[in-house]
C-alpha cells in the first residue's frame, strides 16, 4: 500500500485499496484497486506493468509465490508444445 501512496502516477485524490480477498485452493488472492493520474491507455499499461514488475521484483522478500491459473490458450499452446 505505501509503495502504491508514493508512485507518482497514482491518484491520492481517490479510493486506493489493497486487500485480502477469501483463500481458494490456489491460495490468497489479493486486490490492488487504485486509479491512475491518466486516461491513455498506453500510459495506463505503462503504469500497471510497473507496478506488477515491483510486486513480483519483491514477492520472495515476504516469503510467497505468484500463481495464475493457465486458460485454455495456454493449455492448447503447451500441449503443442508437447506434441512436436
Amino acid at each position: 500500500n505505501e509503495y502504491l501512496r508514493h508512485h507518482p502516477r497514482i491518484r491520492k485524490d481517490m479510493t486506493l485499496m489493497v486487500r485480502q480477498l477469501a483463500p481458494d485452493d490456489h491460495g490468497l488472492p489479493i486486490e490492488i484497486y487504485a486509479f491512475t493520474n491518466t486516461v491513455v491507455w498506453l500510459e495506463y499499461e505503462s503504469i500497471q506493468a510497473d507496478i506488477f514488475d515491483h510486486i513480483f521484483a519483491v514477492v520472495e522478500e515476504f516469503g510467497l509465490r505468484i500463481h495464475q491459473t493457465p486458460t485454455g490458450s495456454d493449455i492448447r499452446a503447451l500441449s503443442g508444445t508437447l506434441r512436436h
